[in-house]
């Protein structure tokens, strides 16, 4: 039964494949119609209707294991990674294709060793390889954003005292956001250029801010530009705002690692119950152990 469901599952790939092959060639018009608001003609074959149900059953419903688009649109552009959305799905069913073939290898490898394997344990882990490789791409993808987020965190507050030092030095707002995106490093630094690009290409400064903080989504950086937003349209101002903000940025620091803290309690505990403690209770034993051989 077990060979029977993974004779199954090969052949529909067989099939979806053999569709692909003799799926004649679309014209031009069939192809741009997409695009240019025109319906096409031509119904779906089974491998584009099959591809869109895994589509819409992955990707786009809200308790999909991939996540939906505009999720990882967001996570892409906050970890400034170089794929497209369409390039990235491509990486997760590659991901995905990978770990299913790791599962079949497995079960052929159960069943040519001779020992039985449920047919409904088989599927279930297949589909279940096929999802995991998928989501391990969108949980690798949603850290690397998570981690430049954090690091934009942890350069804030250096990044708003060098601009307060460059304006109480006389320069506008722009031309000190343009030299410290020249002479510094960093994630955040990389997003203030961007900011002074928008600026030069005709947008307005506070609305590229208000579109940085947006994109990255970071709750001291929206508290900084949303200030810097409010100091240059009353008029107040903005070397006091801008260190106020600093220091702000620097108690949001100590609270985060506070909880880091707090979170990392039993982790932390682990090395000195499995590790130090055992290696105190040896090294006060041996001796005694020691001299009661000799006795």
């Amino acid at each position: 039964m077990s060979g029977f469901l993974l004779g199954l599952l090969f052949a529909t790939g067989v099939v979806l494949c053999a569709n692909v092959l003799r799926q004649p060639r679309l014209s031009m018009s069939d192809q741009i119609s997409p695009y240019v608001g025109m319906g096409s003609t031509k119904s779906q074959n089974l491998t584009q209707r099959a591809l869109a149900a895994i589509n819409d059953l992955l990707t786009s419903r809200s308790w999909s294991p991939w996540s939906k688009n505009e999720d990882i649109s967001k996570w892409l552009r906050q970890s400034e990674s170089e794929f497209t959305l369409t390039s990235f799905r491509r990486k997760q069913i590659t991901f995905a294709g990978y770990s299913m073939l790791l599962a079949i290898g497995w079960s052929l490898l159960r069943l040519s060793s001779g020992k039985g394997l449920s047919p409904v344990f088989a599927f279930a882990l297949i589909l279940g390889a096929f999802i995991t490789g998928g989501w391990y791409a969108k949980w690798n993808l949603a850290s690397q954003a998570n981690k430049r987020r954090l690091s934009i965190e942890e350069q804030l507050p250096a990044v708003l005292d060098l601009l307060a030092f460059a304006v109480s030095a006389g320069e506008p707002v722009l031309l000190a956001l343009r030299r410290i995106s020249k002479s510094c490093t960093g994630p955040l630094v990389k997003e203030l250029g961007k900011v002074v690009y928008s600026v030069n290409s005709g947008d307005g400064l506070v609305p590229a801010l208000n579109q940085m903080s947006n994109q990255i989504e970071s709750q001291p950086l929206t508290r900084a530009t949303h200030s810097l937003e409010l100091a240059l349209e009353r008029g107040t101002p903005l070397v006091q705002v801008l260190r106020a903000q600093a220091a702000d940025a620097r108690a949001h620091q100590m609270r985060m690692l506070l909880v880091l803290a707090g979170h990392k309690e039993t982790s932390m505990m682990l090395p000195v119950v499995f590790l130090i403690l055992p290696m105190i209770v040896a090294v006060a034993l041996y001796p005694g152990m020691i001299a009661l051989q000799v006795l």
